[in-house]
């Protein structure tokens, strides 16, 4: 028993006629009457009275007309569910993320969420350039915002905006009253860094480096929201991105700008140019696009 012969023999009967029900499914009436014998045959009993003009089921056949139908009606819903996969992908977006950029990205995901409301988000953070390319590779995330270009031909990486490191300081600490401050201020200051492998803690000790000046680090936390946690609590200051520091509660914090620190980071949206990108995926890139005031996916070069 095939589902063609139950698609067969579903239509028929809702058709009323041979001559109907073949021409809805695009083949001959022989077909179509070859069709049904084959599966009365497989089955072992009729399942149309050919004894009348009009077409009368039999009472086994309307037994099994009536879970044909829903098995085809099923087969029908699967069918469509294939199709829309295969035009939009499955309802799923994974992004890969820096946490610095956390708090626009909500924003944009709010706006993404009016147009998706059913797909579901999954956020992975990202650190190395060799975990993006990983990630990529074993399709764990559609796309990523990430601090570090790629030099790699298969992933695009567009800029989206530039952003320096500030300080930020417990309310108590001498140096508050300061807007700019330059990072000789900072030598003896009990310094609160990211852990190896994140590329913000490489471009605070190039800053220090570059002066000859060793930081004071007491403390090395992975998260920046525990970090500014500690920074509230006056444990010790740290260095972060601005975009990341303007998201902090001003009232228990103190930002600084660093006048000597040259350092000017770039973030990048990036994607796999040689994977397949459902609209789900493209919808969520233009909103980003958009919101930097970056031309749509569609107007660039892939």
């Amino acid at each position: 028993m095939q589902i063609n012969q139950l698609m067969h023999f579903v239509t028929v009967i809702e058709k009323a006629s041979f001559t109907a029900a073949a021409y809805a499914l695009h083949i001959s009436q022989p077909s179509l009457s070859t069709s049904i014998k084959r599966l009365e045959d497989e089955i072992g009993f009729k399942l149309i009275d050919r004894s009348h003009r009009n077409i009368q089921l039999t009472k086994e056949g309307e037994l099994l007309y009536n879970e044909s139908k829903k098995l085809v009606m099923h087969f029908n819903q699967v069918k469509d569910t294939a199709l829309k996969l295969k035009e939009n992908g499955p309802p799923h977006l994974s992004i890969g993320l820096i946490e610095s950029a956390k708090h626009w990205t909500a924003q944009v995901v709010k706006s993404y969420k009016l147009s998706y409301p059913d797909v579901f988000i999954e956020l992975e953070p990202v650190l190395s350039i060799e975990e993006i390319i990983k990630a990529f590779e074993d399709f764990d995330v559609h796309v990523a915002i990430t601090n570090q270009y790629i030099n790699d031909k298969t992933i695009t990486s567009v800029p989206l905006y530039e952003e320096k490191l500030v300080a930020v300081l417990p309310l108590d600490n001498p140096l508050k009253n300061k807007k700019f401050i330059q990072i000789r201020d900072l030598k003896e200051a009990e310094l609160i860094i990211s852990h190896e492998g994140y590329q913000t803690r490489k471009d605070i000790l190039q800053s220090f480096n570059k002066l000859g000046i060793t930081p004071n680090i007491k403390f090395e936390i992975g998260r920046f929201d525990f970090v500014s946690d500690f920074v509230k609590s006056g444990l010790g200051v740290a260095i972060m991105p601005e975009k990341y520091a303007e998201s902090l509660d001003h009232n228990k914090i103190h930002i600084c700008e660093i006048e000597d620190s040259v350092t000017l980071r770039t973030v990048y949206l990036v994607y796999d140019n040689k994977r397949y990108l459902s609209p789900f995926t493209k919808e969520f890139i233009d909103l980003v696009l958009e919101y930097f005031g970056k031309a749509p996916l569609n107007n660039m070069n892939q």
